[in-house]
């Protein structure tokens, strides 16, 4: 039992990596609006560094908007990498809050939503994420493993299939 679940813990932690590098780099233009300690931040390796220069940059009050967002969102993925899913999440829902048209938000809650095993609310932020961008290969895939944890083995089949067509790279369950 404890051998399966470490498995499942490091399964759990590569797809983590695969799945966040889709969302982890915001465009060219978003970055050049964002302050140089944002910047900054994007540079840095450590998650545990980006998150801390994420949280400077916020303290600053001089981010507002879509830059606000951004850079919610890149803290967040920093949290994630840290396993730390309920900050991401708590940085998500501000996020959603003042972009509520971003497909990256709405899969990066998703994720966070099925690494705390809410696979219900994760099901419904991909398919919200799919809804935007319909070509989203990785919301697809976080979709198949959330129906997959639910028991709905007919709709992660054809979620696992349609990521795979978008993007043959990107992770997706096991059948």
């Amino acid at each position: 039992m404890r051998v399966r679940r470490v498995r499942r813990i490091h399964a759990a932690a590569k797809l983590l990596c695969c799945l966040l590098a889709a969302a982890a780099a915001p465009g060219r233009a978003q970055a050049q609006n964002l302050p140089q300690e944002c910047k900054e931040a994007m540079d840095t390796r450590s998650p545990q560094g980006q998150v801390d220069m994420f949280t400077r940059c916020l303290d600053t009050g001089r981010l507002s908007g879509e830059s606000k967002a951004t850079t919610l969102k890149q803290r967040a993925i920093a949290y994630m990498h840290l396993g730390r899913h309920q900050l991401a999440l708590d940085d998500i829902n501000q996020a959603i809050k003042l972009k509520s048209d971003d497909a990256d938000n709405f899969y990066l809650r998703g994720f966070a939503y099925r690494a705390l095993g809410q696979y219900e609310q994760a099901v419904q932020d991909s398919t919200r994420a799919v809804g935007l961008d319909p070509q989203f290969a990785a919301a697809y895939a976080n979709r198949a493993y959330a129906n997959k944890a639910l028991g709905n083995v007919s709709q992660a089949r054809t979620d696992a299939q349609r990521a795979q067509q978008l993007d043959p790279s990107v992770k997706v369950p096991r059948f």
